[in-house]
């Protein structure tokens, strides 16, 4: 039988078997090695990033779970139908199930507290490892945070990553996810940039929506609710159907998304906050017994969407 997977051309040594991904800046297939036949994912890349390659190898030594793993860059040949170049490319692990952004849809909503927070838990994992080696991600989203095929949590896409966290300028990001001083395009500290993204990032896990995507009440935006720390964003909120929402979840959302930089909190900080103490006091096993669960919310959404696409 005929090898299907050869049909859409090859990268170097590897077979070109889907297309998963095109972004603003990079392209992103599964691949199989010609030898190995172990799967992969495939970055390829408009430009050569001696940037990202080196905080991805020096990521890589860190061996965190929560950071996607890199095997490798080259730059190789690409022979995609009739086209056939030289590109700069990186492997990683494949992360089979899809981004975070893949489980969220205004029908089924975000996750409950007790997954979200457990979701939420290990990303910050990931991010700490990250900032404590000086990295500002800048780029920090659902769509960047997959899902190997244990479900397990991974960060990604390094590619406007930096070094030099402080006094950059560069308006790099999502702007659903960017903090007001990018917007602005005045200096900013990358790395309290990536506390308010995961702010952002934290309220679409929570409940499927965007903060700043509200339309204005009273002459107010959301922006200007969430800078006063005024409680009428909570009563916006419950008038486009965001209910449920725990004192500690907003007590810390308000932290991060600290429109003063200096004001929101670290990873540390964020860590040790009291919405994360049930976290902290589970044993191994209900930590275990509570990923299972999680891994099941993953399972169940997965077969919903599944079948919203054969409708």
């Amino acid at each position: 039988m005929k090898d299907n997977t050869q049909e859409l051309g090859s990268l170097e040594n590897y077979l070109i078997i889907d297309k998963l991904e095109k972004g603003g800046y990079s392209t992103v297939y599964k691949v199989k090695h010609e030898i190995t036949n172990k799967l992969y994912a495939a970055k390829v890349v408009e430009r050569y990033c001696k940037n990202e390659i080196e905080i991805n190898k020096n990521l890589s030594e860190t061996q965190c779970p929560f950071i996607s793993e890199y095997i490798d860059f080259s730059q190789g040949e690409l022979k995609l139908g009739k086209n056939e170049d030289f590109v700069s490319f990186f492997i990683f692990e494949l992360c089979s199930k899809g981004s975070l952004n893949n489980y969220i849809n205004n029908y089924l909503g975000g996750f409950e507290e007790k997954y979200c927070k457990f979701i939420f838990y290990k990303i910050l994992q990931g991010i700490k490892v990250i900032h404590d080696n000086g990295i500002c991600h800048r780029d920090i989203k659902l769509d960047n945070i997959l899902l190997d095929e244990k479900y397990n949590i991974k960060i990604c896409d390094f590619g406007f990553a930096s070094y030099n966290s402080k006094f950059l300028e560069e308006y790099l990001g999502t702007k659903k996810y960017m903090a007001p001083e990018i917007v602005k395009g005045l200096e900013y500290d990358g790395i309290k940039a990536d506390i308010f993204s995961l702010g952002v990032l934290l309220f679409n896990l929570r409940t499927s929506k965007f903060l700043f995507d509200f339309t204005k009440v009273n002459g107010n935006s959301f922006y200007d609710y969430v800078k006063d720390k005024n409680e009428m964003i909570w009563k916006i909120a419950e008038a486009n159907g965001i209910t449920g929402l725990s004192n500690e979840f907003k007590n810390l959302l308000l932290k991060m998304l600290s429109f003063e930089p200096n004001e929101r909190p670290d990873v540390k900080d964020i860590l040790k906050d009291e919405w994360f103490s049930e976290i902290r006091s589970l044993s191994d096993v209900d930590l275990e017994q509570l990923n299972q669960e999680l891994v099941n919310e993953f399972k169940k959404r997965e077969r919903i969407l599944s079948l919203e696409k054969q409708e």
